[in-house]
């Protein structure tokens, strides 16, 4: 009964309508029927003034036919209008007045109250003298400031319990619509709130089936939708995370397929003997440098695997970031003559001291001024710059190129993403290099960025620069 979330909620609210319905209709039943007690006894009083007129008259005219006549005229009046058997009688018990032949004797107990001042309210048949159960209302009767007798006002009680009853029941009616009313939206409301979490549960079960493509519809702006957009954007990640993973099989397949294949292609070749002597060299060169590809690619992957993990540690030192860019421009120098690029290299000032790890942050250069080349035009100028600002070093490094496209700008640093996949088969790498940077300098707790720009309108050069800070020693 209790399994589903919209279950709970649906009998969980019915059950505490039901509760506050009867507890409001028994509690209204006795507030009706106080009413209608209290109502009697204050009808009642008010006209207990003109019978102690008529009572104390006939203690004056006590043989006087017409005051007889006139009294009993008047408690039948009087019974009706208060819709009551009235008895009188005096202190004795005898009865000087009844409008009911069924009454010979008044009860003892009720006379001591009275001879005591006292009002008298009691449920029940007068000493047996009635059928049916009667609200008693007693009251004293004072002639000249002394009590010389009593009346008693006997309603049935199904008239007042009718006229409670038809009361009670027009509340019930009109709450019972209500109720329904309620229940009606009640239902609706937990379905609303259940359906977007049974759909959240459907399209987390279809994601963790490998249909990432499935989402939640948002049709709220409460907690449930901010909770469906919520869990989109994560399948959306998930997806993205997918696709990249996706992506970076296929090339890393592809980046592993191509110097295995060379590397077993030429030592097969060496071994049959299919390569003339003065060619073994130049082979074994490839092989060397496909092997080193291998090797780097390996190593990328490793270090990525690494800074994912909580264990992974910085080495903190103070070190001259512009020596480390030269030390970084020499063991690049020959890649630079081959593609036949000028340096620009700006520096503020000849040193400039940092705080950070000197091997990942020469990583960091490394890794920047490589695509820097492999991505500038050739013939074209490579620009190195480093200048201090609110206590940060800045360093940039940019090149002229086919540049990199606005949609691609946020997503250059995400592991395993590559540009352009058409451009870069020829391109040594997998994507790695950028997120290794990110990572290196997120742990630094310092940012990097990118900007690409086209060097004038309506070229398709552009001028492509990424900027990252680190912290001054």
């Amino acid at each position: 009964m209790f399994k589903s979330i919209f279950s709970r909620l649906f009998w969980t609210y019915a059950m505490i309508l039901a509760a506050v319905f009867v507890t409001v209709t028994v509690t209204s039943s006795i507030f009706v029927n106080h009413y209608n007690v209290s109502r009697q006894k204050t009808t009642v009083m008010a006209v207990s003034d003109t019978l102690e007129y008529w009572v104390g008259t006939l203690q004056i005219e006590q043989n006087n036919p017409r005051a007889s006549q006139a009294f009993e005229k008047t408690l039948k009046s009087w019974s009706e209008f208060v819709k009551s058997e009235i008895t009188v009688s005096n202190l004795d018990g005898k009865i000087l007045g009844t409008t009911v032949s069924g009454v010979k004797t008044i009860p003892a107990d009720y006379l001591e109250s009275i001879e005591n001042a006292e009002i008298i309210i009691k449920k029940g048949t007068f000493d047996n003298q009635f059928d049916k159960r009667q609200l008693t209302i007693g009251m004293p009767v004072r002639y000249n400031g002394n009590i010389v007798g009593a009346m008693f006002f006997n309603t049935p009680l199904y008239i007042i319990t009718k006229a409670s009853f038809d009361i009670i029941m027009i509340f019930v009616i009109c709450a019972s619509l209500s109720f329904l009313l309620a229940f009606v939206l009640l239902y609706l409301q937990s379905k609303r709130i259940s359906k977007p979490i049974n759909e959240i549960n459907e399209a987390a079960r279809n994601i963790a089936a490998g249909n990432f493509s499935d989402r939640v519809s948002v049709t709220s702006a409460d907690e449930i939708g901010q909770l469906a957009s919520s869990f989109n954007f994560m399948a959306d990640s998930i997806e993205n995370l997918e696709d990249m993973r996706s992506e970076f099989i296929s090339d890393v397949s592809h980046e592993l397929r191509t110097p295995m294949t060379s590397i077993s292609g030429f030592a097969q070749s060496i071994m049959d003997g299919k390569v003339p002597k003065e060619k073994e060299n130049e082979y074994l060169q490839i092989m060397v440098d496909e092997s080193h590809r291998l090797s780097k690619l390996v190593n990328d992957m490793l270090e990525m695997s690494k800074m994912s993990s909580s264990e992974y540690q910085l080495t903190i030192e103070k070190f001259d970031i512009n020596e480390l860019i030269r030390v970084c421009i020499i063991s690049l120098a020959d890649l630079i003559e081959s593609r036949n690029l000028d340096l620009n290299v700006d520096f503020e000032a000849d040193s400039l001291n940092v705080l950070a790890d000197k091997d990942s942050i020469k990583r960091v250069i490394l890794n920047l001024m490589d695509n820097a080349v492999k991505f500038s035009f050739e013939n074209t100028t490579i620009g190195i710059r480093t200048w201090v600002r609110n206590k940060r070093a800045y360093i940039s490094i940019g090149n002229f190129g086919v540049g990199i496209d606005k949609k691609d700008l946020s997503s250059v640093f995400n592991r395993f993403y590559k540009t352009d996949k058409s451009r870069q088969r020829n391109r040594t790498g997998a994507g790695l290099g950028l997120s290794l940077c990110k990572n290196i300098l997120t742990l630094h707790h310092q940012s990097i960025w990118v900007e690409s720009n086209s060097v004038k309108e309506g070229s398709n050069t552009k001028y492509t620069t990424f900027t990252f800070t680190l912290e001054t020693a």
